[in-house]
Parts: structure tokens; sequence; C-alpha cells
């Protein structure tokens, strides 16, 4: 072979070379065939190793990926509203207080979420888990099931709050 020729130049050569061998009526192996030399690869092997080595030179890797759909990677924010705000907003925490499932619902509906998220277990968690991711706020996962489930009214109340001043309707 000669120095000029490039290693893509020289896998294609080898995968066509294999395809040649390989499909071609007069190959010495055939069909189902499992007898081959000591130290030769099957020529199907070697096809698709070629087709691995073309597949990866065409589209290299530049730059890694970047971070998901959330709005920062880094979490810096806080909630706009505490705990116990519930003054800040009374139509919020009155139907919190009133009917709770319905208030988890009107959040999940108002997140984008379905409404049936309210009834599963660990739903909320789950939403209050991407709601922290989405806007940026500080926590982790661990405290988004224990204050769901210690301060469940509550938190319900300051994520619906949440929602409301993220979407501008306070």
């Amino acid at each position: 072979m000669r120095e000029s020729e490039t290693l893509h130049t020289r896998v294609a050569n080898a995968v066509s070379w294999c395809v040649s061998t390989s499909f071609s009526a007069t190959s010495p192996r055939s069909r189902g065939s499992e007898k081959h030399e000591e130290g030769n690869l099957p020529s199907h092997i070697v096809f698709f190793a070629g087709l691995l080595i073309l597949t990866a030179m065409s589209n290299p890797v530049i730059t890694q990926p970047g971070a998901g759909s959330y709005g920062t990677n880094v979490q810096t924010g806080e909630w706009s509203t505490g705990l116990c705000s519930c003054c800040s907003d009374l139509l919020v925490c009155g139907l919190g207080f009133i009917c709770p499932i319905a208030l988890s619902c009107y959040t999940a509906n108002k997140y984008g979420e379905n409404v049936c998220l309210a009834c599963v277990p660990g739903g909320m968690a789950a939403m209050r888990t991407h709601m922290r991711l989405t806007y940026g706020i500080q926590g982790t996962i661990c405290n988004d099931a224990l204050m769901t489930c210690c301060c469940g009214i509550f938190e319900t109340c300051r994520m619906a709050r949440e929602i409301r001043i993220r979407n501008g309707e306070t």
C-alpha cells in the first residue's frame, strides 16, 4: 500500500473486499458452515468492524452534549415564597386547606402534567424535583421527598404559588 493512502481509503477497500468475498457465489465458505481457518476472522465480522470504523470516522464527537432541557444546570435560586407564606396567595392556600387533592390536581395541570399525577404515590415529589431543576432552585431529591411527605399541604401550596408567580398570574 502507498503511504499517501488514508485510513479511510484502506478501510473502504477492506470493506469492499469483504463484501465481494462474503457474498460471491464462488466463495469457498458456504452459508451455515462454521468452519474457518485458525487465526482468520469470518468476513462478516470484518465487514461490520469496517462499518463501525467508517461510522465513527464520519461523525467525530467534537464537543460533549450540553445540559438537558432544564432551565439551568447550576441550582443557585430559591423558592419565590416561603413554606408558610399562605397570605401571599389566599386563593391557592384556601383551595389547599379546603380540598388538598383539588389543589394538587390544579398544580399538576398548571405545570403541564397530567392531573392524575397528584394521585400517584410519589407523583408530587417527582413534580417538585422537576420543578426545582427547571427553575434552578437549590435542593436534593431526598429533600423533595421529605417536603412533600411531611409538609404535604404547605408544599403543594408553595409549588402552586411558584407556578403562578413564574407564569405571571399573581
